[in-house]
């Protein structure tokens, strides 16, 4: 009987995982357009590094600090080589205000 119960809780474990992977995955479309969809980052490099990969020839403008529900964001504001401002959201809730 006691087999049979870990059996059934390990199952019922199991769908659940799966149920919320799942889930997160489909909403884990991070390419910070937005605060929802922010890319979380271990330092600031990391935040340099994508803006320099997905905006070429693109000019910095800004760096700010923002909060929304508590955590703490990076926002990069650069200008298009066609004049468009485009800003990308970082999660920096790992590294920041952790010390050194």
């Amino acid at each position: 009987m006691r087999k049979i119960k870990f059996v059934l809780l390990t199952l019922i474990f199991v769908i659940i995982s799966a149920c919320s992977s799942s889930k997160n995955m489909a909403n884990n479309k991070r390419d910070g357009s937005s605060y929802e969809k922010a890319l979380i980052v271990k330092s600031i490099s990391e935040e340099y590094k994508y803006v320099k990969k997905v905006c070429l020839n693109c000019q910095f403008l800004s760096q700010s600090l923002s909060y929304k529900n508590n955590k703490p964001y990076d926002i990069l504001t650069l200008k298009k080589p066609d004049g468009k401002k485009v800003s990308y959201y970082f999660d920096i809730s790992i590294f920041f205000e952790k010390g050194f």
